[in-house]
């Protein structure tokens, strides 16, 4: 007798088969619970999956640049897996433009994370209103600019140049109205 078809049995068995290897592959994979760090540029897109209207998300980078944290609503992500190259954070500096647009180099206060004090060497934010934080940030022979929306980063090799861009894009946001 010729056989033309599979039997019960081993449809049953290739169907439990990709039931495991698909279980094994989605059972390791989150999204929502892990941040991929790159550069500096990529910061905000990396916290994006994160956010919704009305949450307020704070990444932190702490103690002498060796450890981060992502804050959601002010409550810590503890099953979060940063993927964070520290040499980022190496001697980072960070600038922002002061109300005569001169620039002023910056320093973050210590938050608690975890219930503990920490210094903190950088911190980026995206507020519950969708923007998010403004500064240039220097980071070897590079200056990044961050926008307060959500304008692709900025990276020029020259502070003026960074903080020029960071100017003329507060000053676009303004209108003025003729009566």
């Amino acid at each position: 007798m010729r056989r033309s078809a599979f039997t019960l049995f081993e449809i049953m068995i290739v169907v439990l088969i990709i039931g495991v290897i698909y279980s094994l592959v989605l059972g390791t994979f989150d999204p929502k619970k892990s941040v991929k760090v790159i550069t500096l540029e990529h910061i905000k897109d990396a916290l994006l999956p994160h956010w919704t209207k009305g949450k307020k998300i704070e990444f932190y980078v702490y103690d002498r640049c060796q450890k981060s944290a992502l804050l959601i609503n002010d409550e810590l992500q503890e099953e979060m897996n940063i993927d964070i190259s520290i040499d980022i954070f190496k001697d980072i500096k960070v600038y922002k433009n002061d109300i005569h647009s001169s620039e002023r180099e910056i320093e973050f206060s210590p938050t608690l994370i975890d219930e503990k004090l920490h210094k903190v060497c950088f911190k980026y934010t995206i507020f519950p209103n969708s923007s998010s934080s403004s500064y240039v940030v220097k980071s070897g022979k590079k200056y990044y600019a961050f926008f307060p929306y959500f304008k692709k980063t900025y990276i020029t090799s020259k502070l003026n140049d960074a903080l020029e861009m960071q100017r003329s894009e507060e000053f676009t946001k303004i209108r003025v109205v003729d009566e």
